[in-house]
């Protein structure tokens, strides 16, 4: 059989209908070798050795385009079982207990001690990776957790805030919280030419801005300057001129801030209690806070990018930025109503 016998869409055919990576390859370099190019340059574009391309040429001369399907049972055998393997995918899939009751993920050196205790097979940490990503696993960033927080408290504070969802109708939702946002960046990272050394200009400045934010089931954001520090008189002037801005009654829920639960704050409560209710996330929940979704989104896209001349230009700059951005994200989501 000769490579002339082949067409071009003879090859273009096989190489659309192959689903196997290194079978299209052997049949794209037949393809450019129909097309007038040389082995030695085709072994050059593909990273081969010429010769490797000649043997492609004389299988598919020999046995047809089919021969230049990967044959089974190549590559490195895996030394475990089945069965092994099947229980080393089910371990994988629960958590590590920790002396101090608590439970964390799997690294692969924890795979590597595992393989090698209970079965007494030894594995390098990169070919353990490979075996771990064939089980269909993925390396995922863990999301921090407070050894404080109780699901049981969680539950019940979502179970109260959807109980409260009934008994106010005439209430306007709002979360509440504070963060403080710096002249200078403080991201260390950008995209650059690899080898590159980018520089981010700082002034050296520790001056920062505090911000009192309220987030509306409306998907509104309102932002309140809390002067140098944060304590009772500038949340609950916040807090007023937030009322002020809506003109609507508040059913806010906040964090247990010492601020937030001072003898003057809880007066403050009392004597309004016509127009505002109160409730508190329960300790080390900030996941179930959408304000806290409004503090990352700004200093992903606006503060941790560049710094700032002034602290004057950085309250101006959040300003403008809180005014056009729209945030999208529901209060619903958050509290599971």
């Amino acid at each position: 059989m000769s490579l002339e016998m082949f067409t071009t869409s003879d090859i273009s055919t096989a190489i659309y209908r192959s689903c196997n990576k290194t079978e299209q390859i052997r049949l794209q370099a037949l393809l450019l070798v129909k097309n007038g190019l040389s082995p030695a340059k085709i072994a050059e574009e593909f990273s081969v050795h010429r010769s490797t391309v000649h043997r492609w040429i004389k299988r598919a001369e020999k046995e047809g385009l089919s021969s230049l399907k990967c044959k089974p049972g190549r590559g490195v055998k895996s030394f475990l079982t089945a069965e092994q393997v099947s229980e080393l995918k089910k371990a994988l899939s629960e958590p590590i207990p920790t002396d101090d009751g608590y439970y964390r993920g799997w690294q692969t050196k924890d795979a590597v001690q595992f393989v090698r205790e209970k079965f007494n097979i030894s594995y390098s940490k990169s070919r353990m990776r490979q075996i771990i990503k064939n089980l269909g696993f993925s390396k995922i960033t863990c999301r921090p957790q407070s050894k404080r927080r109780n699901e049981t408290l969680t539950n019940e504070f979502l179970a109260e805030v959807h109980k409260k969802r009934f008994l106010n109708p005439n209430h306007l939702f709002v979360t509440q919280d504070e963060s403080s946002f710096c002249v200078d960046s403080n991201r260390s990272k950008c995209w650059a030419i690899k080898g590159s050394k980018p520089i981010k200009f700082t002034s050296g400045s520790k001056a920062k801005v505090n911000i009192g934010g309220f987030y509306t089931e409306n998907e509104e954001f309102y932002g309140y300057d809390l002067g140098v520090t944060q304590n009772t008189d500038s949340y609950l002037k916040s807090l007023i001129d937030f009322k002020r801005e809506i003109g609507v009654k508040i059913f806010l829920i906040l964090d247990k801030a010492t601020w937030h639960r001072s003898a003057k704050a809880k007066e403050f409560y009392q004597n309004n209690k016509q127009w505002l209710q109160i409730l508190f996330f329960p300790p080390a929940t900030p996941d179930r806070n959408p304000t806290e979704y409004c503090w990352k989104t700004t200093r992903e896209e606006l503060t941790s990018i560049k710094s700032f001349k002034n602290i004057n230009v950085l309250r101006k700059e959040l300003d403008e930025f809180w005014e056009k951005h729209k945030f999208t994200h529901k209060m619903s989501h958050y509290l599971k109503w």
